[in-house]
């Protein structure tokens, strides 16, 4: 079976209306009242240190002009054991880069507004958010189905947020 985790900014989602629908969702952690204050998004370049910051690994579904992302982003070393030793595998990485095609190369210092991981591992993907808030701020995550979400901030305990990440 396939599923989809999303992670976007939180003021990004509370523009696109998501916190209405976020907070219908089958169980939800972190949710504001309040949306917060619109900020700068992160960059590609940004996106790709937290990976790297985070030690996680997986298949970039997205180009970089004059850049490898697998420089920041490799290919997963133990496909056979990965997820069943807790390893930080993100799966198939994609970037929502505005007014960028996914087939087209993007540049390093263009804002990113979504990520999407397809099949990652639950440790890989909240290594992978608590990296990029402290670099984009508050962060909404959703699975495909809208079963869960959880908002992942700045400064957010890892082990307790592990005791509550639902996937």
């Amino acid at each position: 079976m396939s599923w989809t985790l999303l992670v976007m900014p939180l003021h990004v989602a509370a523009a696109d209306g998501a916190l209405g629908w976020a907070a219908d969702a089958g169980s939800s952690l972190g949710l504001p009242e309040e949306p917060p204050p619109a900020r700068e998004l992160p960059t590609v370049a940004q996106v790709l240190s937290a990976f790297r910051e985070a030690g996680c690994h997986g298949v970039p579904w997205f180009r970089v002009v004059g850049h490898d992302p697998a420089r920041d982003l490799p290919s997963c070393p133990d496909p056979a054991t990965c997820a069943s030793t807790g390893g930080r595998d993100l799966g198939e990485v994609s970037l929502g880069v505005d007014g960028v095609d996914g087939d087209e190369p993007v540049e390093l210092d263009r804002a990113v507004r979504d990520l999407g991981f397809r099949k990652p591992s639950g440790t890989a993907a909240l290594a992978a958010a608590m990296a990029l808030a402290s670099r984009a701020g508050p962060l909404l995550v959703v699975d495909d189905g809208v079963a869960h979400v959880v908002v992942v901030s700045p400064g957010d305990d890892p082990a307790d947020l592990a005791r509550h990440w639902p996937w």
